[in-house]
């Protein structure tokens, strides 16, 4: 049963915690807080906290000038993001938060995101993460996320199509294996039970791991339908292509490791070097000129 959700009000809103990271993000991280500053839910129910992964260009001062309220966490140099999230949860923790919002800073939400999101989220103890429908910066109108089906025999995420996999029936959420986690509003107390963020993966698949380990202690993971968020898609470390491509490859090979049963990887490792790592340095040189072509355009 729905249970009924009223935004405005503080006696029945429950203690939310953003955790956003940031690195050499600062114009990215600004207009994210801009939007968070505008949300339809209690004030003293919602707390922000930025940790910083040592950033040089600024984002310290200009969060300390602009939005004193948020909470802070300097680390004197890159933790990864991984580090960075699991130090900020459990600041989150520390302080009495009954769900955390795990950001990217180069996500901008809506009003009505967050109080859609634990609308939702508090209909049923089992679900331990409610996402967004995960929208495009450029153009709000175009859905680039609506959640993925994982196949564990061959290590595909395949992307779930909006309207034909998943709201084809008029359903409000739609049950997934996974979500793109740039938004995602996450139980506390299952955060408690499945653990941490996995810090092998750094950066990529860590999301994908936790919602799997989830599932496998019998949580849901759910997409919400009326909730929705702008992304630019991987604004930072599209400055470091060859890396990301590598860190894409290399966790990919670790989820299956951690996730798959051993059947599964009979079939899954002749699979991963066969088809992914060609596939990989295909796409991923495509990836390189078609942005480089981009930049030399703006210029």
């Amino acid at each position: 049963m729905l249970s009924s959700f009223d935004p405005s009000g503080e006696s029945c809103a429950p203690q939310v915690h953003a955790v956003i990271v940031n690195w050499n993000g600062r114009q990215h991280l600004l207009e994210c807080l801009s939007s968070l500053k505008g949300i339809r839910y209690p004030e003293s129910q919602f707390c922000v906290t930025i940790v910083d992964n040592g950033s040089t260009d600024g984002s310290q001062k200009a969060v300390r000038t602009h939005f004193p309220h948020v909470i802070l966490m300097e680390n004197p140099s890159n933790f990864g993001y991984v580090a960075a999230v699991n130090q900020g949860v459990a600041k989150a923790l520390e302080q009495g938060a009954e769900y955390i919002w795990i950001f990217n800073n180069d996500v901008v939400v809506y009003p009505d995101t967050l109080a859609n999101l634990v609308k939702w989220i508090r209909s049923d103890s089992r679900i331990a993460v409610a996402g967004p429908i995960i929208c495009s910066y450029e153009d709000e109108t175009r859905i680039d996320h609506s959640g993925y089906k994982i196949n564990l025999w061959i290590g595909r995420l395949r992307k779930l199509r909006y309207g034909t996999d998943v709201f084809a029936n008029g359903a409000e959420t739609a049950d997934v294996d996974s979500i793109l986690g740039c938004s995602n509003l996450i139980r506390a107390d299952a955060w408690k039970e499945i653990g941490p963020l996995d810090p092998a993966y750094d950066l990529y698949f860590e999301e994908t791991d936790f919602n799997t380990r989830a599932r496998s202690h019998g949580w849901r993971i759910v997409l919400v339908k009326e909730a929705r968020v702008r992304h630019r898609r991987s604004a930072t470390m599209n400055l470091f292509i060859r890396r990301r491509a590598w860190l894409l490859l290399r966790n990919l090979y670790i989820f299956q490791y951690r996730n798959a049963q051993r059947r599964q990887l009979l079939l899954f490792t002749p699979y991963y070097f066969l088809i992914h790592v060609p596939w990989f340095m295909i796409r991923g040189l495509y990836y390189i000129l078609s942005t480089a072509h981009r930049q030399t355009e703006r210029q």
